[in-house]
């Protein structure tokens, strides 16, 4: 599913829908797959033991590589030409220390040599909001010049970014990050995946 894209602030951008089932077969309701079971093991419980919260991880980016590739393959046919050479994500709010994107920028650049890893490039101005917790209206300005690029930390791009949102409601946190993105590497194409199903897409598309 194609993510709504208003502003047009990344070329490309997709819900990959591994945390739930499709919505249309549960009449709305929001419904795991194994997968979602699986990582809300990994960001929700303390007590988990880290070998296996490495192993839901690793089994993850394998996931969501093939779905990557899956999804690029009609527009970008030859695969060792990806549009993309640097991974980023979204620093968490939480402070849990522990944070899927992260860890999937970081297993996909080991595991695919052409593909570096960018996360740590990506920097907050201040603490950012639980964004759940505010209406959808007001999340741009939340998000407005939250995030900055520190190029010490940041390999430098020769295709694009690929970045990567566990969640996606109203785009105001990825988009952010991609004003930010574009100040810095204007006119540089971004592919963003989101791992959730989307919430009231028609809503969002206008």
């Amino acid at each position: 599913m194609y993510l709504p894209n208003k502003y047009n602030l990344w070329t490309w951008g997709m819900s990959l829908a591994l945390y739930s089932k499709p919505y249309r077969e549960t009449n709305g309701v929001q419904e795991n797959t194994t997968q979602g079971d699986a990582i809300n093991l990994y960001k929700y419980h303390e007590e988990l033991k880290e070998e296996e919260r490495k192993k839901i991880a690793g089994e993850f980016a394998d996931q969501v590589f093939a779905l990557i590739r899956s999804v690029l393959h009609s527009e970008y046919l030859d695969p060792r030409k990806p549009p993309f050479d640097v991974c980023v994500g979204l620093p968490e709010n939480r402070n849990t220390g522990r944070s899927l994107p992260r860890d999937l920028c970081r297993l996909l650049s080991e595991a695919h040599p052409w593909l570096r890893d960018g996360f740590d490039g990506v920097t907050k101005t201040r603490a950012g909001e639980v964004m759940k917790k505010i209406p959808h209206d007001q999340r741009p300005e939340k998000v407005k010049g939250l995030y900055k690029i520190d190029n010490s930390k940041l390999p430098k791009p020769n295709r694009g970014f690929l970045i990567i949102d566990d969640v996606f409601e109203t785009g105001s946190t990825v988009g952010g990050l991609c004003q930010a993105l574009e100040l810095e590497f204007p006119n540089l194409p971004r592919f963003v995946i989101a791992l959730t199903h989307l919430h009231v897409t028609e809503r969002l598309a206008k």
